[in-house]
């Protein structure tokens, strides 16, 4: 499994971990896309480096999505809605900064439910953009996420001790370099 891989994997577990050993998956996606979010927002770039998309109760980090469905053998075991952690997550696979992230998003959400959080997360632009076709009949039932939406906040005042507008449109600059860097060398 490659690291990208395994950083997915055992912030799964970091999560669960913390939820003592299981943890709802809606709950799960919810805080890894959160996680990611204001990484993204603070640090220039993504904690998971996973593909986002937009489903009818949020967004969602779609390798995270698959490994919380299915499980990983020795690691992550799946019991329905459930997600359990069968060993502790590998820390050094993270920078510090991940770690204060997933850290802050835990301890400021940690007493939100799946279904507050799914709410919560359908007021951000990368949901809403979707939000017409994602409540149609007869439509895909998932989006690619832009994420470049990720970088706009419907009340920023939330945030205000670890985010400013500065910060983020630093971190935004700073991620659209290095984004155009890798698309030059493919």
């Amino acid at each position: 499994m490659d690291i990208r891989l395994k950083k997915i994997e055992n912030s799964i577990l970091f999560f669960a971990n913390k939820s003592c050993n299981r943890i709802e998956r809606m709950r799960l996606m919810k805080l890894l896309w959160l996680s990611d979010r204001l990484h993204l927002n603070k640090y220039g770039r993504l904690i998971l480096n996973d593909r986002y998309k937009a489903l009818q109760k949020g967004p969602i980090a779609s390798t995270a999505l698959n490994f919380s469905k299915f499980g990983i053998p020795g690691s992550i075991n799946v019991d329905k809605h459930y997600v359990k952690s069968v060993r502790e997550f590998k820390a050094d696979l993270f920078s510090k900064s991940d770690l204060k992230i997933m850290d802050y998003v835990w301890e400021k959400f940690k007493d939100m439910t799946s279904f507050e959080f799914s709410e919560y997360s359908h007021k951000y632009p990368e949901w809403r953009r979707f939000e017409k076709e994602l409540k149609a009949e007869h439509t895909p039932d998932a989006y690619d996420i832009v994420i470049q939406d990720f970088f706009e906040f419907p009340e920023l005042k939330e945030f205000e001790d670890i985010l400013d507008p500065e910060t983020i449109e630093l971190s935004k600059e700073d991620f659209n370099v290095k984004n155009s860097i890798q698309s030059a060398l493919k």
